[in-house]
């Protein structure tokens, strides 16, 4: 090579070296203290990798910067900030909200018909249209007429459990069918029983969607870490024969359910409701403001399709997630199965031995149970925002400008002993009413603030109900095939064991 052919490569280099790291002063030039930065990865390097889950990066970058408010870093060359202070946190979330109204997905629409409608990835007023259509399908009125449903799912899994006792479960697997065959038949109104059949075709599909290998992981780290990239390569959350299967099973159910004149009372209804009248009927005992709810926006069919698949998403991954650890747990402290079931037998002898939504409502331990879980292990493990405008932390001189990142790490903040006493021992009892009254601002499993999931209430219904099916009958023991304390799958976008997690059960 000659040497001007070499000294262009160099010049060439050098710019490609400049450009990647053109705002890597950034910090530094605000007085921030932050962490380095490689040209192109910025800061994440071990994420994009995926030798590290961004769950434990985030978790390691609070615990090496203890004391202090907040971090700068880098997703790519664009500046993050990584928020370590419960104050900082709740102005984040609630009261200067309107400065981080956005997660700070950038998903291109052509690539993401589907997801990019969906209303964890919608943006400012389309967000904000979206979520007042959706909000009264999740009122607690509405919930309760699911009930039904998911009670159905977990008499199921019993009789699954009742047969493969004293046997090692992949608890990992079949609570995931356990929560498919939940929103199969409560957002798509499918009657699917994967829990005794895994090779049914919803369940199939399901798998393919959080089937990740290397290639995908990277793609979806991109996607939440590094936008602008995913949208020049236009990476796609979903597989094309996945959007497709769920276009197909939408249009299927809406145009069987007009034709036939037949209704359901599940999630699908009701978006079928508010594509039709523009809004929902009424419900008996609900209160005034949450009855015949007129929806700010006109729902398209590809509406409906992102927002059942979104409710997949988060229903299925989140809680069959929650539910593994759990019981992983479970497993390990037989004195708080037994208190559980104490408390299961007290509820159900006063409501005459049969199980209704009321009854699951005074099952109080379970509450805790599933919100100890979500503490040690919440699902996504960080929340992300991005600042929509100019915003001065408060109490210092320093200015975020509109489009800078800005995460907090909820599974660290969960496990701070500053915080949470003991935060490795599982205790649900901390959860008992008035234990939590100096730190419940710092449970953010399910989020906070106007942008707090929607499904919360679903999601706690439908754990607690996998639960009783366990811990009614059956005490549940530890079995050698688990690998404990778990290591997280770096692939995995919510937070996964690497390995498999088992337990055996036997009747109590």
């Amino acid at each position: 090579m000659d040497p001007f052919t070499v000294g262009l490569v160099l010049v060439f280099l050098l710019l490609l070296y400049k450009f990647s790291t053109r705002n890597h002063e950034h910090w530094h030039l605000k007085g921030v203290a932050s962490v380095g930065a490689a040209p192109f990865v910025g800061s994440l390097w071990p994420v994009l990798s995926l030798r590290e889950h961004m769950s434990d990066f985030f978790t390691r970058l609070y615990n090496e910067h203890k004391g202090k408010r907040f971090i700068g870093y880098f997703q790519g060359n664009v500046p993050g900030l990584l928020v370590l202070d419960p104050e900082l946190v709740k102005s984040v979330t609630i009261s200067d909200f309107s400065h981080f109204v956005d997660h700070g997905f950038k998903i291109d629409p052509e690539s993401n018909p589907v997801t990019s409608r969906s209303l964890l990835i919608m943006n400012g007023k389309k967000w904000k249209e979206m979520r007042n259509t959706l909000s009264p399908t999740f009122t607690s009125g509405r919930i309760k007429e699911m009930f039904p449903l998911v009670h159905e799912c977990s008499v199921n899994l019993e009789n699954f459990l009742r047969n493969h006792q004293r046997q090692n479960l992949n608890i990992k697997d079949l609570l995931a069918r356990f929560t498919t065959d939940v929103i199969a038949t409560c957002a798509f109104g499918l009657s699917v029983n994967s829990v005794k059949n895994p090779s049914d075709k919803f369940r199939e599909m399901g798998r393919k969607m959080f089937e990740i290998d290397a290639v995908q992981g990277l793609k979806n780290v991109c996607l939440i870490f590094i936008p602008s990239v995913a949208r020049i390569l236009k990476l796609s959350y979903l597989k094309p024969e996945l959007t497709l299967f769920y276009r197909s099973l939408v249009k299927n159910i809406i145009e069987k359910r007009t034709k036939t004149g037949n209704t359901r009372k599940d999630f699908m209804q009701l978006l079928i409701q508010l594509k039709e009248k523009g809004k929902l009927g009424t419900i008996e005992g609900e209160p005034e403001e949450n009855n015949d709810s007129t929806a700010s926006l006109k729902l398209t069919d590809d509406d409906i399709v992102a927002q059942a698949v979104i409710f997949f998403v988060g229903g299925f991954e989140t809680s069959s997630s929650s539910l593994t650890f759990a019981l992983m747990e479970l497993a390990r402290h037989p004195e708080v199965q037994q208190k559980a079931r104490n408390n299961i037998k007290e509820v159900l002898h006063r409501h005459g031995g049969e199980m209704s939504y009321q009854a699951l409502q005074e099952m109080t331990y379970l509450d805790n149970i599933v919100q100890e879980a979500l503490r040690m292990y919440p699902p996504s493990g960080f929340l992300n925002r991005v600042c929509t405008k100019k915003y001065t932390i408060p109490q210092t001189n320093v200015t975020i400008e509109k489009g800078t990142f800005v995460y907090i790490p909820v599974r660290a903040l969960q496990n701070d002993p500053n915080y949470f006493e003991d935060p490795q021992i599982f205790n649900p009892d901390r959860f008992n009413d008035g234990n939590l009254t100096k730190n419940k601002n710092l449970f953010l499993a399910f989020g906070d603030g106007p942008r707090q999931c929607i499904g919360m209430r679903f999601a706690k219904m439908q754990s607690k109900l996998g639960l009783f099916a366990f811990l009614c009958h059956f005490e549940v023991m530890q079995s050698p095939k688990t690998v404990y304390p778990p290591i997280m799958d770096p692939r995995q976008m919510f937070l996964s064991a690497k390995d498999s997690i088992s337990i055996q059960l036997i009747e109590a």
